[in-house]
């Protein structure tokens, strides 16, 4: 394309908002207009994240959202759960958003409140956004204008999950993630003398992704049995899924499901095994279909930073602006080993 698209990131100094940066940087059809940081503004990127001097020093700026909004093409929202919906008035309809937060996931304000812990300050924002599960809602995505991006453990179960969710009775999820999950905010749990030799379960069956997957399955919250994982790595998710199925299936036949229903998704690959390795550093989701005593076991792994907010968030962007949606993206080759 002849003139380049003007893309801002609104929480750029956070994980998820410093991935956008990386993959954007080498985005042949992008511009960077806006780096907005309210507790960094004016220093320059390179100056809070040190690792990017030479790269990237673009000035960091704490200007009004509504501007920010308006002279840019596309606005990415990597803020803290909460704070999205805060600033969603005063910037919806005058750019395409795409938010990563968890704040337009959800259509059920009751779940919203039960799994975030808190009411919706902007209801009626919700309705206007399109949720960015390319897998799934290409066609809604071509359209949208706001897109809610899927949270990490969200995407990895449905991606595990969507070519049997019409078979589906019930299931049951182990999924194992890095640190860089929980966001840079120092945490007691997350300090490396507790986190890098240990494993440690939270929120089992209160995680705020939960809802996100059973909205998308269209199952209740009694089929799924769901426990996440801190484990003593930075990046990915390694999720193992034990579905049970409304009718018995040979693992040949749930096999040729995954492979009929993703042939055409580029960034899903079906593997006979899977490692975390494979994926680190792309936007990539592996899976695998196996099978012990008699019981289907699915397997899928992804980079939490990546396919799990930042890149995916970047497939909505190519998809919604009519870009190929692999651009930027097909490039970043797995961090192996």
């Amino acid at each position: 394309m002849s003139k380049k698209i003007d893309a801002s990131i609104i929480g750029v100094t956070g994980y998820t908002g410093l991935e956008l940066l990386r993959i954007l940087l080498n985005h042949q059809d992008v511009e960077l207009k806006y780096l907005i940081s309210q507790s960094h503004g004016g220093q320059r990127i390179s100056d809070v994240w040190p690792h990017l001097k030479g790269v990237c020093d673009m000035k960091l700026s704490d200007d009004n959202a509504a501007k920010v909004a308006a002279e840019s093409d596309i606005l990415f929202l990597a803020l803290p759960n909460n704070e999205a919906q805060k600033i969603m008035p005063e910037i919806i309809g005058k750019t395409k958003i795409i938010d990563i937060s968890g704040d337009f996931r959800l259509k059920n304000f009751d779940m919203y409140e039960k799994y975030y812990g808190q009411k919706h300050e902007y209801t009626e924002g919700v309705e206007k956004f399109v949720y960015g599960l390319t897998e799934l809602n290409k066609d809604e995505i071509i359209k949208a204008q706001n897109i809610a991006n899927p949270g990490c453990f969200a995407i990895t179960a449905q991606l595990a999950l969507l070519p049997i969710k019409e078979i589906l009775q019930n299931v049951s999820i182990f999924a194992i993630t890095g640190s860089s999950g929980a966001g840079k905010t120092p945490k007691e749990e997350l300090h490396h003398p507790v986190r890098n030799h240990n494993v440690k379960s939270y929120k089992i069956g209160q995680h705020q992704h939960i809802p996100e997957i059973i909205q998308t399955l269209k199952i209740s919250e009694k089929q799924i049995s769901f426990v996440p994982t801190g484990g003593p790595f930075t990046r990915g998710i390694h999720l193992t899924a034990f579905p049970e199925f409304k009718k018995e299936m040979a693992k040949n036949e749930v096999a040729e499901m995954y492979k009929n229903f993703y042939k055409d998704k580029p960034f899903i690959r079906i593997k006979e095994n899977i490692q975390l390795a494979e994926v680190i550093g792309s936007n990539f989701c592996d899976i695998s279909i196996n099978e012990a005593g008699g019981k289907i076991v699915i397997q899928a792994v992804i980079d939490n930073l990546v396919k799990g907010a930042a890149g995916g968030a970047i497939q909505n962007m190519n998809i919604m602006l009519g870009l190929p949606e692999a651009a930027g993206l097909i490039t970043l080759s797995p961090l192996f080993p």
